[in-house]
């Protein structure tokens, strides 16, 4: 091996391991600047007597589990969840809480609905989610158009076996309990659990982040907090974030109008120099990275980081025919089947050392993670890594490529590391034999066992944006 061979793979190996070592870094600092941002929104809602504790009700998916318990009809829309009794038993319609609520420091649940009038209303409580469950008396209330406000604390409550017992001091499970009527309709619009007046002093409360070499560590630290206090907030013990972490949605209208800008750009005036080349290679990928890296990705996603997602995509597809990117294939050679595949018994392994017993995803979700798995890799090596590939070493594409795939799944650290070392070998595997869907099925079925076997335990979950902090 010649000199020059030889000092290049040292540098490369290099540059892996460091990245090995920086990603969970990388991760920590991410979770713990949102973690810090959310305080502040937390703290900002409460200032303006809301809480984090909110919902707007427009479909059954703003439910838990999606659906109403009992027999009712749902019908969502924009002015409402719309619900038709049914058989006329009670239904129960359950808040989704990210975390328990304390109700002590936020006392009040307010509620837009409209109802008949005399339609009887109770709530259903478990202070944690295998402990016992409280209900208020029936017919408690008669909610009609107007928003109603229930002090919590000031109603009768009663046990599983009928008796009155005090007051929950917390919800991790929450419930409106609605005996319908056949036909009877009621439209939930939101619903909010309300701090006192004036607010309780621990709603304030704010403990400094410690110092952590991964997001799991940190995560589960703040977790443990929550358990004890779930009003807890987090940032430098003296210093507030600016008010434009917290108001900041004008700045991804912005941002992606430069986006959009730059592809316009790019598609008008294609570059001809190598760092432009470059950089029309990655930016397909930008937008992903904006929506995900940029912690943008979670139950209702950013509009503006959604749309450069989509125009990301767009323009890779473009940009792979305009630039006659190389041919790729479906399946190839036995040899270009086989390599990627050996990733499965890699995650195999790694189940059977680190995981648990095995809690395998609904089958429609396994058919997602191939699709989705197909989407990532056409865009990582279909497109960038080809593109790459004309403009650098090989060594210094598969270390961009992998690196900008681990990026993908920020922040979750741990499985950004694994994510950096597959696709080194995937993008090898596809630039030498330029076969797709065996590098997309064993990326799909890792991230099952994964899913399956590591989730909860070495690997908190498979979530990656601001999905991940939940």
């Amino acid at each position: 091996m010649r000199i020059g061979r030889a000092t290049a793979l040292i540098v490369a190996l290099l540059f892996a391991a460091g990245t090995l070592a920086l990603l969970p870094r990388l991760a920590a600092w991410v979770v713990g600047r949102d973690v810090v941002a959310q305080s502040e929104r937390e703290r900002s809602a409460y200032e303006h007597g809301r809480s984090p504790w909110e919902w707007t009700f427009r479909s059954a998916d703003d439910l838990v589990a999606g659906r109403v318990f009992g027999h009712a009809s749902v019908a969502g829309g924009t002015e409402g969840l719309a619900l038709t009794g049914g058989d006329g038993s009670p239904v129960e319609l359950g808040l989704p809480l990210i975390r328990a609520v304390d109700l002590t420091q936020l006392p009040r649940l307010r509620l837009d609905m409209s109802a008949p009038p005399g339609t009887s209303l109770r709530f259903a409580v478990r202070e944690r989610l295998d402990g016992p469950k409280v209900t208020t008396d029936a017919a408690t209330f008669g909610p009609d158009t107007a928003p109603l406000v229930v002090p919590l604390s000031g109603l009768s409550w009663k046990d599983e076996q009928g008796h009155d017992t005090a007051a929950p001091t917390r919800a991790a499970m929450f419930r409106l309990v609605l005996p319908m009527a056949p036909g009877a309709a009621i439209t939930l619009r939101t619903a909010t659990f309300q701090p006192g007046s004036p607010p309780a002093p621990e709603l304030t409360r704010t403990v400094a982040l410690p110092p952590a070499s991964d997001a799991e560590t940190l995560l589960r630290w703040r977790d443990t907090l929550w358990e004890g206090q779930p009003t807890t907030m987090f940032g430098p013990a003296t210093t507030r974030l600016p008010v434009t972490a917290v108001n900041a949605g004008y700045r991804d209208w912005i941002a992606l109008a430069l986006y959009l800008a730059g592809l316009l750009w790019l598609s008008w005036r294609p570059p001809v120099s190598r760092p432009g080349k470059t950089l029309e290679a990655v930016a397909g990928v930008l937008g992903p990275l904006w929506l995900i890296a940029g912690m943008r990705l979670d139950a209702h996603p950013s509009v503006p980081a959604a749309v450069c997602f989509a125009a990301g995509i767009v323009f890779a597809g473009a940009l792979a025919g305009r630039r006659r990117l190389p041919p790729w294939t479906w399946l190839g050679s036995p040899i270009a089947i086989a390599l990627p595949l050996l990733a499965i018994p890699a995650a195999t392994l790694l189940v059977a050392l680190l995981g648990h017993a095995p809690v395998w995803p609904p089958a429609g979700r396994i058919f997602l993670y191939v699709g989705w798995a197909l989407l990532q890799q056409w865009l990582m090596l279909a497109v960038t890594a080809a593109l790459l590939d004309r403009l650098l070493p090989r060594p210094l594409t598969l270390l961009v490529t992998a690196l900008t795939f681990a990026l993908l799944h920020t922040p979750n650290g741990s499985l950004m590391q694994l994510c950096f070392i597959a696709e080194l070998g995937w993008a090898w595997c596809f630039l030498r034999y330029r076969a797709l869907l065996p590098v997309a099925l064993a990326h799909a079925a890792s991230a099952v066992l994964l899913q399956a076997g590591l989730a909860g335990g070495v690997l908190r979950s498979l979530e990656v944006s601001a999905r991940f902090l939940n």
